[in-house]
Order: structure tokens, then sequence, then C-alpha cells
């Protein structure tokens, strides 16, 4: 039978991927919980709380989230990735039937995909935009002493589309953040509405 030691001991390997700071902080709350408790409703507590697995799988999820309405005005983007792959770690480890893990996975993966493969597109749209008015300047330099006028249209062309290509790039990055934000809060809702039902079990 599981006691507060051997319960706090496992919620701490679980938490292995947090930063230390949290891991002590998510520790000292659950160890004031059974302090609180008492020493005769040790098993109590346990039964309410559920497994390891299950207040490491929130606390990892509600770690991501908060992480990034910390950083939410940054333009960290490798914190956003962490984020999303906190919440994944939390879904996947979180002790679910193997039906609904396999549903929550397929669903990771599907919207994952969709997100990725959005990303690219504007990201191509992009930069064809900006080479393509490269391309429009350099056949005008090349043409330039055969036919002066379609040169200069082509030159034109070819600054107007190169400069709205360079101004476009601050605009695309903050569009593929404010994606990635979204990502983040739609996994976690996604998280918190498969850990609903086990957490109304307690």
């Amino acid at each position: 039978m599981m006691n507060r030691a051997s319960f706090l001991k496992k919620l701490r390997g679980k938490l292995q991927r947090l930063p230390a700071h949290e891991i002590d902080a998510a520790l000292a709350y659950y160890e004031e919980y059974f302090d609180e408790a008492g020493e005769e409703n040790e098993q109590r507590v346990i039964q309410q709380l559920g497994s390891p697995s299950h207040v490491a799988s929130q606390i990892m999820a509600d770690y991501a989230l908060k992480d990034l309405e910390a950083t939410s005005t940054s333009t960290s983007t490798k914190k956003n990735m962490s984020a999303i792959w906190l919440i994944i770690l939390a879904i996947i480890s979180a002790p679910l039937s193997l039906p609904l893990l396999v549903v929550a996975i397929a669903l990771i993966f599907s919207f994952g995909a969709v997100i990725f493969s959005f990303i690219i597109a504007i990201i191509a749209t992009m930069l064809g935009i900006f080479f393509g008015g490269i391309v429009a300047l350099i056949s005008g330099f090349f043409i330039l002493a055969q036919d002066w006028a379609t040169a200069l249209l082509f030159m034109g062309i070819g600054f107007i589309v190169t400069g709205l290509g360079i101004l476009l790039f601050p605009i695309v990055a903050r569009l593929i953040k404010t994606i990635v934000v979204v990502c983040v809060e739609a996994l976690g809702k996604l998280f918190h509405k498969i850990m609903k039902k086990p957490k109304e079990g307690y």
C-alpha cells in the first residue's frame, strides 16, 4: 500500500522534466496538504489525489499554460514549443484507459499535422513572394541592354515584391507565434477535458 513518502517520491520522479524550483514548490504544496489532513487521513488523501502520474500530468500541463501566459508578450518560440511538449507529455503520461489514450494521441498528431502544414504553407507563400521579387529584379538587369522599358518594369515589380516580402517577415513571424500560442491553449483545454472524468471520480 502506498504511503505519503512513497507517493511524494514517485511524484518527484514524474516531474523530472520541470525546473527544480517548480518541482520543489509542487512537493512543498502536497507535503503541506498531507500535513493539514493529518497522519490518520493519509490514505484518504492519497485516494482523493489519485495516482502520482495523475497528479504529475496536471502539474505539468498547468505549468506549461502558466509559463505560456508569463511569456505571451515575448517572441520566444522555444518557450512555446516547450509548453506544447510539456502538455503532450502530460496527456501521454496521464493514467488513462488505453482507448482514451489512443484517441488523445491521434487527436494530438492530427491537430499537429494540420497546424504544421498550415505554417509551412504560410512560410512557403512568403518566401515565394520574396524570391519572386528577387527573380524579377535580376531579370530586369539582364534585359536592360535589350529593352530598357521592359527592364525597368521588371525591376520596379521586383523592388515592390521584394519589399513586400521583407515587410511580411515580422507579420508572418507574429502570425506563427499566435498560432503556436493557440495550439498550446487548445492542447491545455484538451488535456483538462480528458482529465475531467478522472478528477470527478475522487
